[in-house]
């Protein structure tokens, strides 16, 4: 037989039968079994070995060695027909598990410690990744993802793929993708599914600073107004950002349950807040009075209080309902990009600490680790920061006509006429 066969790639024609039968083959080193079995990393056929020379000690000839050989090779070709491989069994043998059956297996894993926010955006990840890598390559192995299919997986994400409102996205999503990504092949390597993790050696993208800007009070009017008759519920919502610091994905997961008109406060859960801990949020008496309106306090107490389509439900709003109805809203007010629906919390973080909150309490309030961070959210500039400055920012030194004495000798001219004009 031709030694060709070590590279004899596993095309369409091979792909019925991807061994070649073990046979009895001698050399200058001994007896020795040799078979040839398709690698699945590489695709080809491999060349196998069992060298025999121990057995060959145990028999007194070489007649009755080879009867108990023969024996040996009829149960391997046995084995191989019926798609036994060696390449599937031993350590290396979870190297040789699909990808999307790993990537189940990880979502196993990781329900049990992530918060219900963070796995589902893992979910997704595993979701786009594997849908992805199946168009490529079909029941790829875990091991056989390269670093060329991730980074053209990137290019995939960075280029192609669109975020929740539609718009192209950002080097902060890009970000993640990388960190999901290697989150989970890092687990692969921890539970010996495959040995590299692709996704670190992709570079991150720059992030830039934040391109929000706040809302001020008069566009907070048109949003009003425009919202109580197309949709009060969003209203509520964008309420609550606003004076209550809650964040969206958080607002989501509210229940009736959690609100309490006696208290007039809405408690924030530890497995729906972001960072894991409790807090209450007091309420004002006009956002008590929208729950009212809206009928919050007929419906059930294990109902979504901003449930599926904007109503009071069991069914949870979808995560891309909220950014595609601002994206709407913004449309029709014809309000800047750089408006975003999380500009209400930048806005209402920005709004307490110049209306006399001290910032450690609206840290508490918008569930920041540290003051640092608060800072960050309360950076933007404020549209109206020019008017603020020129009437409330304290002289450098008295004018001289303020500095003189109130009764005045008649000898001197005190007429506000024959001061000069005020330069333009």
């Amino acid at each position: 037989m031709s030694t060709n066969y070590n590279r004899l790639a596993v095309s369409s024609e091979y792909s019925a039968v991807n061994y070649l039968p073990a046979t009895l083959k001698t050399n200058k080193s001994g007896w020795l079994i040799e078979y040839y079995v398709e690698n699945p990393q590489t695709q080809e056929l491999a060349r196998k070995r069992i060298k025999l020379q121990r057995l060959l000690t145990r028999y007194s000839t070489k007649g009755e060695a080879k009867k108990h050989i023969n024996n040996i090779i009829i149960a391997l070709n046995m084995r191989l027909s019926t798609g036994w491989n060696p390449y599937f069994q031993g350590e290396d043998s979870r190297m040789y598990t699909p990808i999307k059956d790993v990537a189940a297996r990880y979502m196993e894993d990781i329900e049990k410690t992530l918060r219900p926010a963070t796995y589902r955006t893992y979910k997704t990840f595993i979701k786009v990744f594997c849908e992805w890598v199946e168009k490529q390559q079909p029941n790829i192995y875990s091991s056989m993802i390269s670093h060329t299919m991730i980074v053209r997986f990137m290019d995939y994400v960075y280029y192609e793929r669109k975020g929740m409102s539609g718009d192209e996205i950002s080097a902060s999503a890009y970000n993640s993708y990388i960190k999901q990504g290697s989150a989970f092949f890092s687990w692969m390597i921890d539970k010996c599914y495959c040995k590299e993790n692709h996704f670190q050696k992709v570079k991150a993208k720059k992030v830039e600073d934040k391109k929000r800007i706040l809302i001020p009070e008069e566009t907070r009017e048109k949003i009003d107004e425009y919202l109580k008759v197309k949709n009060p519920m969003y209203l509520i919502m964008l309420k609550l950002i606003y004076s209550g610091l809650i964040r969206p994905h958080e607002l989501r997961g509210l229940k009736v349950e959690n609100l309490s008109f006696a208290d007039m406060q809405i408690r924030i859960p530890k497995n729906v807040a972001k960072n894991g801990h409790e807090r209450v949020v007091p309420l004002s008496k006009e956002i008590l009075l929208d729950f009212l309106d809206i009928g919050v306090q007929n419906a059930k107490m294990s109902d979504y209080i901003f449930g599926e389509h904007f109503k009071t439900c069991s069914t949870r709003m979808a995560d891309a309902t909220m950014p595609k109805h601002w994206v709407k809203l913004r449309k029709a007010l014809n309000l800047p990009k750089e408006m975003q629906q999380y500009s209400f919390r930048d806005t209402g973080m920005t709004e307490m600490i110049k209306n006399g909150i001290d910032p450690l309490s609206v840290k508490q309030l918008a569930d920041h680790s540290s003051l640092a961070m608060t800072t960050i959210y309360t950076k933007h500039v404020d549209p109206n920061l020019r008017d603020i400055v020129i009437s409330k920012t304290p002289k450098f030194a008295k004018d001289k006509d303020e500095a003189k004495p109130k009764h005045k000798p008649d000898s001197i001219e005190t007429s506000s006429s024959s001061r000069p004009p005020l330069r333009q």
